[in-house]
């Protein structure tokens, strides 16, 4: 068979008696000749053979997206009409210049799950709060995972419902995992508002199912885990202007302690805070120069007490008679090591050598 364009040939595939060029021949003979390489390389391709009797695996989505018939060349009843309806309304909204691929710009969207994922939420998290597949969050942060030669490509849209779902998580900490870590001072302070209100340390910690050891050792940490942080905040909400019960004997000697023991501590009752978790923490004002001896021991024992000016300052005075570090002395009193060094320049203490402190801690 000749294979020079425009040459006029007979199809005697079966009988057939069709005259035409070498790319018009009748079907079967124009499949036989292609396989057998007997037609040039300027003719097309031969079309693709239809499966009238493809059957769908059970686990397609049937006429619920495009990928069905695309991809996995489903031609079942619901997914040819699904999609030829799909078409119909493509051309038009084309024809009236209201088309809409539904995609929105993805750059967006990325730089949003990566602020998130500083502040700690992670983007298996993020795809768990926002409802969507982890794997689409992640191919946005780090690109497509599959082998291929789209490895590592970066997607530019995504589509736009995706997109309105992950922009709607914001960096709260009721939204970090369980086991995030989260600074300890706001559910510091709201066991603290609830213990100058009457409940009892023991009695906050049993609401909460926790021991009474773990929880004493829950409030001398800085960090908590955010799961922590939720309980004691919905108890918080539960109890900040409820009163704890006194109609025993036992109830009313714990209430009088809880109130004694926020009190030398200068804990602060709910009322007091505009936003428990931002605001700074309100001065105690220095009654010219007075020192309260019992919050200055406090202080030093390492207890969590808000001291006056004064009151801080003869707590560095005694604690550099001591050889404390400014370090240390600042973990104490529960202020920043630049804090001690103003105060012991102010009062003209000198500083220690560091070797020296090193070599008596480690005696």
């Amino acid at each position: 068979m000749s294979t020079t364009p425009g040459i006029k040939l007979v199809c005697t595939h079966d009988g057939c008696e069709k005259r035409s060029v070498a790319r018009r021949l009748c079907h079967a003979h124009y499949q036989a000749a292609w396989k057998a390489g007997e037609l040039g390389q300027h003719v097309k391709l031969p079309p693709r053979e239809k499966k009238n009797d493809h059957v769908c695996p059970d686990d397609h989505k049937h006429a619920a997206a495009s990928t069905c018939f695309i991809q996995h060349q489903c031609r079942c009843t619901p997914c040819v009409e699904a999609h030829n309806a799909r078409e119909r309304n493509r051309s038009k909204q084309k024809a009236y210049g209201r088309f809409d691929t539904g995609l929105v710009d993805a750059g967006p969207v990325r730089e949003h799950i990566l602020k998130l994922g500083e502040f700690g939420i992670g983007y298996k998290r993020v795809a768990e709060l926002a409802g969507v597949g982890t794997t689409g969050v992640r191919t946005l942060i780090w690109g497509r995972q599959d082998p291929g030669d789209r490895y590592g490509e970066i997607p530019k849209r995504v589509a736009r419902e995706k997109a309105e779902k992950i922009l709607a998580v914001q960096a709260t900490i009721e939204n970090l995992g369980a086991r995030q870590s989260v600074p300890a001072r706001a559910t510091h302070r709201r066991v603290q508002a609830l213990v100058a209100r009457g409940w009892s340390l023991s009695k906050v910690a049993r609401l909460l199912g926790w021991t009474v050891e773990n929880f004493h050792t829950m409030m001398r940490r800085d960090m908590v885990g955010a799961a922590t942080h939720r309980e004691v905040a919905a108890l918080y909400e539960e109890l900040w202007d409820v009163a704890p019960p006194r109609e025993t004997h036992r109830d009313k000697i714990a209430y009088t302690r809880s109130l004694n023991f926020a009190k030398q501590r200068r804990w602060l009752p709910p009322l007091a805070w505009d936003d428990i978790d931002t605001d700074e923490e309100p001065p105690v004002p220095d009654e010219e120069g007075a020192v309260d001896e019992v919050a200055i021991e406090l202080a030093i024992a390492g207890e969590g007490v808000r001291l006056r000016p004064a009151e801080r300052r003869e707590c560095v005075r005694r604690l550099h008679a001591e050889r404390w570090s400014d370090g240390r002395i600042a973990e104490a009193i529960r202020c920043t090591s630049k804090t001690v060094m103003r105060i012991r320049e102010e009062l003209g203490l000198g500083a220690f050598d560091q070797t020296e402190l090193r070599a008596r801690g480690a005696a």
